[in-house]
């Protein structure tokens, strides 16, 4: 976990840049060449990456106050959920929670819905959950279309902004080359993203009469924020919630179960009225909510145990008996959710890893 001291004590910019190196350090040690790849795909199907895909808008009216954006770009793969921008609003003030996909085709649909629907609006700001380029790669093009600033959790700042390699930053990606190969154009826009405002733990700002406070939810990423609306207890939910299913928790540093779990825990002590999720639809049952996914990690653990019992020693042999039938394309991001509960069982003594290959292979044994 990287720890709100981490970061130091103030916000201002001098120790942004510090933030920023430290936490590329922690997480890729000294691999800080910049690798972005900006590629074609060399895929000679008629799904290749560099085809110009149809995106489709669909709008939501939640409430008075609350709109949900969604483009889908047809050629993505069905396994990929795509992510939600939400648009709160109050009076003719408004704002946006995450700003989804930077690629040409998703920009060209929200530039279209922002001109046609809410020309009369002041976009004030572009408040981001978290820095995954599904919430955040679309961030730099609405900046300059919107005339919005952008705002993040220092740390997850630092992770935007940490160069990354052609395979970095896709744990959580199917396995599928139509979306790996346009994963470069969103993580190209996502790095290029400035951002104006640090919003760290309890910070606020207004859209209207509407007060938005962040709310800091480590698991996921280290600095994921949520936002609650305290006048109507809305909550955006960034990618720690789902409007269905669970979310991915990848094994640090990338991501933290035990955090997860703290963070679930502290957004049922909210008593928010309704989630507004990363992906998906809304949630009104919010508490039942917290305590399915709650209850799903405690069972992954037990089943984890049961395995390891039964004589499984490795995280491969550990996933494929307790993902038997999942999809190829869906092996890796499977694979992440085991090792990240068994980092967190390593944490709590449960069980302790021997790294072998490299750190390729985990070799896993209880210790009680």
């Amino acid at each position: 976990m990287v720890s709100n001291g981490f970061l130091g004590e103030t916000g201002d910019s001098v120790k942004r840049e510090t933030w920023r190196l430290r936490l590329a350090a922690h997480r890729y040690g000294r691999k800080l060449k910049r690798s972005v790849s900006r590629g074609t795909s060399s895929d000679n199907s008629s799904a290749s990456a560099d085809q110009e895909p149809v995106a489709t808008t669909t709008e939501k009216v939640i409430n008075d106050n609350l709109v949900q954006h969604v483009v889908a770009v047809k050629m993505f793969s069905r396994t990929f959920p795509t992510s939600n921008v939400w648009v709160l609003h109050d009076g003719n003030e408004a704002a946006l929670i995450d700003s989804g996909y930077g690629d040409k085709p998703s920009i060209d649909a929200r530039r279209e819905y922002f001109r046609k629907d809410w020309s009369g609006h002041n976009f004030k700001r572009i408040a981001m959950t978290h820095h995954h380029f599904d919430h955040s790669s679309g961030g730099r093009q609405l900046r300059d279309i919107l005339k919005a600033d952008t705002a993040i959790h220092p740390i997850d700042d630092a992770l935007l902004h940490t160069p990354l390699g052609p395979e970095e930053g896709n744990e959580d990606l199917p396995d599928d080359k139509v979306i790996t190969d346009r994963a470069d154009v969103w993580k190209k826009e996502a790095f290029e993203t400035p951002i104006d405002v640090m919003m760290e733990d309890g910070d606020t700002f207004k859209v209207g009469g509407l007060t938005v406070r962040a709310v800091h939810t480590p698991g996921h990423t280290a600095g994921h924020n949520c936002y609650l609306v305290e006048e109507t207890m809305q909550l955006f939910t960034g990618d720690n919630i789902l409007g269905v299913g669970t979310s991915a928790i990848g094994p640090p540093p990338s991501g933290n179960m035990g955090d997860y779990i703290e963070s679930l825990k502290r957004m049922r002590e909210l008593e928010a009225k309704l989630f507004a999720p990363g992906h998906g639809p809304t949630v009104t049952a919010t508490a039942a909510k917290v305590q399915e996914l709650l209850d799903h990690r405690e069972v992954r653990d037990r089943q984890i145990i049961d395995i390891i019992d039964k004589g499984y020693d490795t995280d491969q042999q550990i996933r494929r008996a307790l993902y038997p039938e999942i999809q190829k394309g869906l092996r890796r991001a499977a694979h992440g959710q085991v090792r990240s509960h068994i980092a967190k069982m390593v944490g709590q003594g449960i069980m302790q890893v021997d790294e072998i290959d490299d750190g390729k292979t985990w070799k896993v044994s209880l210790t009680k």
